[in-house]
């Protein structure tokens, strides 16, 4: 399965201690260089941003529609534009998302998408986890933004 990752995805879950799900679940992540941009910027390390820099399982991916990409700015930031068309450059099967705009866009391109909350799930509904809400109340705790509603769909289909 091609996977491609924002930054968002792999922060939240670094945060709470859980980058290691996405290996679990999809064995590789490709994210492009925007996305390695926005986890370690100059000067200001971001969580998990060794972690993911030392994982050999995150894979870099260089974007070769600039054209594509610069269409996409006036509605995305950089790093979701570039996953976005890098998604299309490799065929991706799933883009790892949070941001409401991105996933919309991503989907009406046709791409399968997840976000946090979704791969908590995922990760529920194949024994890597036993709940999720923990999880979720660590990542608010952590200043991490998810709607209230969005917190109550996910806990409603994990039957917590």
């Amino acid at each position: 399965m091609i996977v491609v990752s924002d930054s968002t995805v792999l922060i939240g879950l670094a945060k709470i201690g859980k980058l290691s799900l996405l290996r679990q679940l999809f064995s590789r992540i490709n994210i492009p260089e925007e996305v390695r941009k926005e986890i370690s910027p100059k000067g200001k390390a971001k969580p998990g941003s060794r972690e993911i820099r030392e994982s050999k399982w995150i894979l870099d991916k260089t974007v070769k529609d600039r054209t594509g990409v610069n269409l996409l700015l006036a509605s995305l930031d950089k790093g979701e534009a570039e996953v976005l068309v890098l998604a299309k450059q490799m065929k991706a099967d799933l883009i790892l998302v949070d941001e409401e705009k991105a996933r919309k866009v991503a989907a009406i391109a046709g791409f399968k998408v997840m976000g946090i909350l979704g791969i908590l799930l995922l990760a529920k509904k194949t024994g890597l986890l036993e709940e999720i809400k923990p999880y979720i109340d660590e990542l608010q705790k952590k200043s991490f933004r998810i709607s209230n509603r969005v917190v109550q769909e996910a806990l409603s289909a994990a039957g917590e």
